[in-house]
């Protein structure tokens, strides 16, 4: 057999092999989740690259980037920069707290994809009509908020959820690796199970990554918002949708859900930074 046929030959099992990874890993990734309907889960609402599921108190909203969704950390107005104050050497501003409905009210009118508006970061839960944010927020490509709370609360606890345009990732948050990283949309907060009332059933904000197609990048992003659930409740729910990894973000009264002009879950209280989740529907009416 001469060199050129051992060569096409070897391409042709290296192309076979690594097709058959794949065909695997994305077989292997599909059969860590289950069908949400088999769960119980209701679809509530859905447009392009975005669905809300319901069961009882709970809420699962799936985002899929390929399909031209986004998401987006959002803040209130600053009124104080707060320069120089943040843990980690930048700015740790002082955000105008709003009801949920206010925010959407103004950037629906804005933007007719937006879907969905929930609660994002940890804050100083005060009566002031600003206040900062615990941990980092980077929005846009700018990081907004350093936090106050720094090493000094949940050191070893923290974890960092990265978002592109195409792809999420979560991992161990390193102070470092605030300003290294190279996505436009960040936020930090805790492993699952981060003592905020472990087994308390009260609101909750969890956010996991999927990988739907085993090609090792994680397209599909899920926000879990409850009234009434206990930390590994959350968890478990999102496993069950296939998430790979888990971080949570503020709860209890904090927790709100609003989605195309619905409040699903309701509080008087008013928070400085929430997460806005928009459609692709802009990008399927540019296609057609």
């Amino acid at each position: 057999m001469n060199k050129k046929i051992l060569a096409l030959t070897g391409l042709f099992l290296t192309t076979f092999l690594l097709i058959s990874i794949n065909l695997f890993s994305a077989q292997n990734a599909e059969s860590k989740s289950q069908n949400p309907l088999s769960l119980g889960f209701q679809i509530i609402s859905n447009s392009q690259g975005t669905t809300l599921y319901q069961k009882n108190l709970d809420y699962v909203q799936v985002i899929d980037l390929t399909q031209g969704a986004k998401i987006n950390f959002i803040y209130g107005n600053i009124t104080d920069l707060g320069t120089k104050k943040g843990a980690y050497g930048g700015n740790d501003p002082q955000f105008e707290r709003q009801t949920i409905s206010q925010v959407w009210s103004n950037l629906y009118s804005e933007n007719s994809s937006l879907f969905c508006i929930t609660n994002g970061q940890f804050f100083r839960n005060d009566k002031n009509a600003s206040t900062g944010l615990a941990f980092p927020v980077k929005s846009d490509g700018i990081i907004v908020s350093d936090g106050y709370a720094g090493e000094i609360e949940f050191p070893d606890e923290k974890l960092m959820l990265e978002v592109w345009n195409d792809r999420a990732l979560i991992s161990k948050f390193q102070p470092n690796n605030l300003q290294l990283s190279t996505a436009p949309n960040l936020i930090v907060g805790l492993q699952e199970n981060a003592d905020k009332g472990v087994e308390d059933k009260t609101g909750r904000t969890f956010i996991g990554i999927k990988d739907k197609d085993g090609d090792r990048l994680n397209e599909t992003i899920l926000i879990f918002t409850s009234k009434k659930a206990t930390q590994p409740h959350a968890a478990k729910v999102l496993k069950s949708f296939g998430e790979t990894q888990v971080i949570m973000l503020d709860g209890g009264g904090s927790t709100q859900l609003i989605c195309q002009g619905n409040i699903y879950i309701d509080s008087p209280r008013t928070i400085p930074q929430m997460i806005a989740i928009f459609s692709g529907d802009e990008v399927r009416k540019k296609e057609e």
